[in-house]
């Protein structure tokens, strides 16, 4: 008869196994995501070049930009990648939104907490520890 904690083991083993399959399921959703925004992009560079909205087109590709991200976040389970999505949604709100001086200030801050955060806390060898 199995005990406990083998039963508690397997468990976890069940979970961890559906939340990877969960995770691959999002994966191919954002690349369907991303493939059909990207059937947008030549009808976005006309409107550009008709009308001057360089902003729209920007907000576009930035979209694609972080959704390409975000599907890489989920792929390689690192820390870097967090905060490569992070940095891209930060500046990603500063350019396009067009922000007060005030909002634009926090958000040079939490860019330069974040690179700040790559730089000395991140420690890539706890990553590279967790893949072996």
């Amino acid at each position: 008869m199995k005990t406990t904690d083998e039963k508690t083991h397997q468990l976890q083993v069940f979970i961890f196994k559906v939340s990877q399959y969960f995770e691959l399921i999002v994966a191919m959703i954002i690349i369907i995501a991303i493939l059909m925004t990207f059937t947008s992009v030549p009808s976005q560079l006309l409107a550009m070049f008709r009308s001057g909205g360089f902003n729209d087109f920007l907000k576009y590709m930035f979209n694609i930009i972080i959704g390409i991200e975000l599907l890489k976040m989920l792929c390689r389970h690192d820390l870097d990648s967090v905060v490569e999505v992070l940095l891209f949604a930060v500046a990603r709100g500063m350019i396009i939104e067009h922000m007060p001086i005030l909002e634009t200030l926090i958000g040079i801050v939490a860019i330069a907490i974040l690179f700040l955060i790559r730089k000395y806390l991140f420690v890539s060898a706890l990553d590279q520890k967790d893949d072996d």
